[in-house]
C-alpha cells in the first residue's frame, strides 16, 4: 500500500492530460455505474499502455503543504475531500470514480499494462533568453572633476584598445592653472635658504605641509603625477593638463571633442575591459524558486562561433521587474578572445536537479483540472486514487 500510495503521489507533476469527470460529480448506480466503470477500464488501459523503459516519467515530489496523500483529510481546493477509504490498494475513490475488478482476459482484451513505481534522479531544462553586457566590476566611466575647455583629444574613436594611463584628451582649466601657479610659488619659497634657528626650521615645517596640500589639491582634480613631478623640476606652469585612462580595456562610449565646454557632470569616455563580460537572462518569478547559486547552463550567443558555452548562475537578483515580472539572472562569460560583442543577443539552457524520488509512466496520470487520477491495481481489482497538484509557483512542474 505504501509503494502505491507514493506512485499516486508523482501524479501531481505529470504532463498528459485525459478528459475527467469532475471531483463533485454523483457517485454513479446501476447503469452508471457500469458505464464509470468502462470508462476507468479504458483509462487504465489507456495510462498502462505505454509504461517502457524509455517512457516519460512524473515525477513524485515531496510531500508539502499543497499536496495530499491518498485518504487524507485535509483541506481540498472548491471545499472538497477526498472520498471514504476503501479496502483497495490506494485508499478511497475521488468522487465520480469508482474501482471495479478486471478479469486477466478481459485485461488483455483492451491491451492493458500495469508499470512499477521506479525511483530516478530528475531534472528539469529551462530555456530562456538574454543580453550580453558590459561586466560592471570592469567599467569605468571617465569624468573630468574640473570646469574646462577640451583643447585636443588623443583617443578620437569609440572602439580603440587604451592602456592605463594612457593620455585620453588635454584639458585647459583656469583652476587648474591657478593651482599649479600656486604649487609653484610654495615650493621656490620652500627652496629660499633661511638663517638656521628654532624660528626657521619651524617656518620650513609649515612650507612643506603648504607644499603638500598643493600637490594633494591637484592629485584629487585627477592632474597626474608625472604633471607635478614635472613642476617641481622646470618650475613652470602649463596652460593645459593631460587626462588619463583610469584602466586598460575598449573606448565603448565617448563624448570627448575638441573646443568642448565641459563640468564634472559630462561623461567623456567609457572603457571596458570585455575580456569577461555578463550575460543576464530574463527568468520569470514563477521559475525562481526552482533556481539557485552555481546552477550549471548552456549559453549560445549569436553571432558567436563555436558551440554553446558552459556557465553558472553567478548573481539572483533580490527585487522583480513590475513591467515584465521577470528577474534578470546573472551569468560571467569569458571572453579572451574578444569573439563576442556587447548587446548580443543569447539563449540560455538552465539545467535544473529536482533531486531522487519515486515515479511513475506520465502516460499512467490522468488531469482533470488541478486534480490529478491514476488507477492501481491490487490482484484484479483496479482502484482510482486521486491527488490534488501542488502550485506551479514551485518551479516543478
Amino acid at each position: 500500500m505504501t509503494k502505491n500510495r507514493l506512485c499516486l503521489a508523482g501524479v501531481m507533476l505529470g504532463c498528459t492530460g485525459f478528459g475527467c469527470p469532475r471531483a463533485d460529480t454523483p457517485e454513479p448506480s446501476g447503469h452508471e455505474a457500469h458505464s464509470a466503470q468502462s470508462k476507468a477500464s479504458l483509462a487504465s488501459s489507456m495510462a498502462a499502455g505505454g509504461a517502457g523503459a524509455n517512457e516519460p516519467a512524473a515525477h513524485v515530489a515531496p510531500p508539502t503543504k499543497a499536496s495530499h496523500a491518498p485518504g487524507s483529510h485535509g483541506d481540498m481546493p472548491d471545499g472538497h475531500t477526498p472520498a471514504g477509504h476503501g479496502d483497495g490498494a490506494g485508499g478511497g475513490a475521488p468522487a465520480g470514480y469508482a474501482a471495479f475488478t478486471l478479469g486477466s482476459e478481459r485485461a488483455r482484451a483492451v491491451g492493458l499494462r500495469v508499470a512499477p513505481v521506479e525511483e530516478r534522479d530528475f531534472s528539469k531544462i529551462l530555456r530562456t533568453t538574454g543580453v550580453v553586457v558590459l561586466d560592471e566590476t570592469r567599467t569605468s566611466h571617465v569624468h573630468a572633476k574640473v570646469r574646462g575647455t577640451i583643447e585636443s583629444v588623443s583617443v578620437d574613436f569609440v572602439g580603440k584598445q587604451v592602456a592605463a594611463g594612457a593620455p585620453l584628451c588635454t584639458i585647459y582649466s583656469q583652476e587648474v592653472l591657478a593651482a599649479e601657479l600656486e604649487f609653484l610659488s610654495i615650493v621656490n619659497q620652500t627652496s629660499t635658504s633661511a638663517a638656521p634657528g628654532p624660528l626657521a626650521d619651524a617656518e620650513k615645517g609649515a612650507r612643506d605641509q603648504l607644499v603638500a596640500a598643493a600637490r594633494q589639491r591637484l592629485a584629487l582634480w585627477d592632474v597626474p603625477a608625472s604633471e607635478v613631478a614635472r613642476l617641481e623640476s622646470t618650475r613652470q606652469a602649463r596652460r593645459t593638463f593631460t587626462l588619463d585612462a583610469p584602466r586598460s580595456g575598449i573606448v565603448v562610449a565617448k563624448q570627448a571633442l575638441p573646443g568642448m565646454f565641459i563640468d564634472p557632470s559630462v561623461e567623456l569616455y567609457l572603457i571596458s575591459d570585455i575580456r569577461r563580460l555578463w550575460v543576464l537572462a530574463d527568468l520569470y518569478e514563477s521559475d525562481v524558486p526552482g533556481v539557485k547559486l552555481g546552477d550549471h547552463a548552456t549559453l549560445n550567443v549569436e553571432g558567436a562561433a563555436g558551440a554553446g558555452v558552459p556557465a553558472e548562475v553567478a548573481f539572483l537578483p533580490p527585487t522583480v521587474d513590475e513591467a515584465t515580472r521577470t528577474v534578470k539572472v546573472r551569468f560571467n562569460l569569458d571572453n579572451k578572445d574578444r569573439s563576442i560583442r556587447p548587446g548580443a543577443f543569447a539563449t540560455i539552457e538552465l539545467n535544473l536537479e529536482l533531486g531522487r524520488s519515486l515515479a511513475v509512466p506520465e502516460a499512467a496520470v490522468i488531469h482533470a483540472g488541478r486534480q490529478a487520477i491514476v488507477f492501481v491495481a491490487a490482484g484484479e481489482r483496479i482502484e482510482p486514487v486521486g491527488f490534488y497538484t501542488p502550485s506551479p509557483g514551485n518551479g516543478m512542474r
